[in-house]
């Protein structure tokens, strides 16, 4: 009986997928928003049916974060490295750094700890770069000079998110702030991108060959989740975290032609497990916890919605970007989503930020993403010059 609750429970957060994802479609808006919504209909704290089993679903959403993780690195390597010119470069690292620091003496004002300030900082820094290039595909503009700015400085923010990752597991401890121990979690970062590049060169190369050559779709999907596991494993091994070691294996296995064919057949399993995590988000969303936190939350949305504009549009005009550029990239990274939502699911995990902080970061998402979509879908489209370099 309980293996058939199980279904069921899958069942419903399909369902509800599948659903939410439609309405967000017709409505032109990024599908993760519908599947989030879709989650509170099946959620213990709405009305209607439930998911019974959390913790299961919990657990399948985990794993949709390694695959998400893992095809991450698979996108950034090849292409995400030659849309980052030195301008996005410079505005990418400049602007989560800024913004973090914006909201340290804030989360110290409301009396959070400095870790938890720390770590909310930065989950409130990286834009969705998920929602960043739907908008500009369903607008044609990928290929324009603030298109390629906007994706490049989202890019760059995903790498410096990934670097954080690498870091939570000492900001879970209180000791883990001290100079040796952040050298010590760099070493072994270092020491886990050195032996996953030169086994990159050495073994995964003719692994992946080898599969090839066999030219069967379920074995070359099989070394690709070995090789995302395996390195993951490794990195928790390393006292990193799951996700960051998942994302090193993207990077390292990015360049093989076998991936290149493969990547095609992991990505429906991906997406099914992603739209799980999405949908999971959902589920443990309390509306209640929410609204009882409005105050902050709308503090939340000031600091997305407003100070990123303005951080994000001065450093693109102090850098001697056109207005109409530089307020066009201002509103497209005036959002948060899925890393954010990662990142803070991580950081709740260890212990870094309480449930109830949780719930209004996915919240913010939520809001955010639909109020940035709306104002990107008000902008005339961009009247300037296309071309295919990674901006200068």
């Amino acid at each position: 009986m309980l293996e058939a609750v199980i279904f069921q429970d899958l069942f419903y957060v399909w369902l509800v997928g599948l659903l939410g994802g439609l309405v967000a479609y017709f409505l032109k808006q990024p599908l993760l928003l519908g599947y989030m919504l879709g989650g509170l209909f099946v959620s213990p704290f709405t009305p209607g049916p439930v998911v019974q089993h959390v913790e299961t679903i919990q657990r399948l959403a985990d794993f949709g974060v390694i695959l998400l993780m893992f095809s991450i690195g698979l996108e950034l390597a090849p292409i995400g490295l030659r849309r980052i010119g030195k301008t996005s470069l410079f505005i990418g690292l400049l602007n989560t750094l800024l913004l973090a620091s914006v909201w340290l003496p804030i989360g110290r004002w409301l009396g959070w700890s400095l870790t938890q300030s720390v770590v909310l900082g930065f989950t409130l820094s990286v834009s969705s770069t998920m929602v960043i290039t739907k908008m500009l595909q369903e607008r044609q503009e990928l290929q324009t000079d603030y298109g390629h700015m906007l994706l490049g400085i989202a890019i760059v923010e995903d790498f410096v998110m990934m670097a954080l990752l690498a870091f939570l597991p000492i900001m879970a401890n209180p000791a883990g702030w001290q100079v040796g121990s952040m050298l010590v979690v760099i070493g072994k970062t270092m020491g886990l991108l050195i032996l996953m590049f030169v086994l990159g060169i050495r073994l995964v190369p003719q692994l992946l060959n080898l599969v090839g050559k066999t030219r069967d779709a379920e074995l070359s999907l099989l070394v690709l989740l070995v090789i995302a596991l395996g390195t993951g494993v490794i990195g928790v091994w390393c006292g990193l975290s799951l996700a960051l070691g998942a994302f090193i294996a993207g990077l390292v296995v990015s360049g093989s032609e076998t991936t290149t064919v493969t990547i095609g057949r992991m990505l429906p399993m991906r997406d099914l497990f992603v739209v799980t995590f999405f949908v999971s988000l959902g589920v443990l969303l309390d509306p209640r916890l929410v609204l009882q936190n409005g105050g902050l939350l709308l503090m939340l949305l000031a600091f997305v919605l407003l100070i990123k504009f303005i951080v994000s549009a001065t450093l693109c005009l102090a850098s001697a970007m056109p207005w109409h550029t530089s307020w066009r990239v201002g509103i497209g990274l005036s959002q948060i989503g899925e890393f954010s939502v990662v990142l803070s699911t991580l950081a709740r995990s260890m212990g870094l930020l309480p449930a109830d902080l949780h719930h209004l970061i996915v919240a913010a998402s939520l809001l955010s993403i639909l109020v940035n979509t709306f104002s990107f879908n008000l902008l005339e489209k961009v009247p300037v010059s296309t071309h295919t370099r990674g901006v200068a």
